[in-house]
């Protein structure tokens, strides 16, 4: 029985020790680099858009002016297709 108890707590051991060293392998976040104060990140809140031409999830081409209600349109521009 003491023989098997002593395997156990050092199998737990060993087994927590390797758990430590797949979580130094994992790849740390970085911080994000200053932005430039001058540098754009899109268009500015009033400014028009340049014109567009791309296809919805129907297969139907879509524009600025075909999407468009009377109350105008809200786009949303994502910088970065990372997911």
């Amino acid at each position: 029985m003491r023989r098997w108890l002593a395997v156990a707590v050092l199998g737990g051991i060993w087994m927590s020790g390797d758990a430590d060293a797949q979580d130094r392998d994992k790849p740390r976040l970085q911080p994000l680099p200053e932005l430039d104060a001058n540098m754009r990140t899109g268009p500015a809140v009033g400014e028009r858009i340049p014109a567009f031409a791309i296809r919805d999830h129907s297969g139907r081409t879509q524009t600025f002016e075909s999407i468009r209600g009377p109350k105008g349109a809200l786009l949303v521009f994502v910088r970065s297709a990372d997911w």
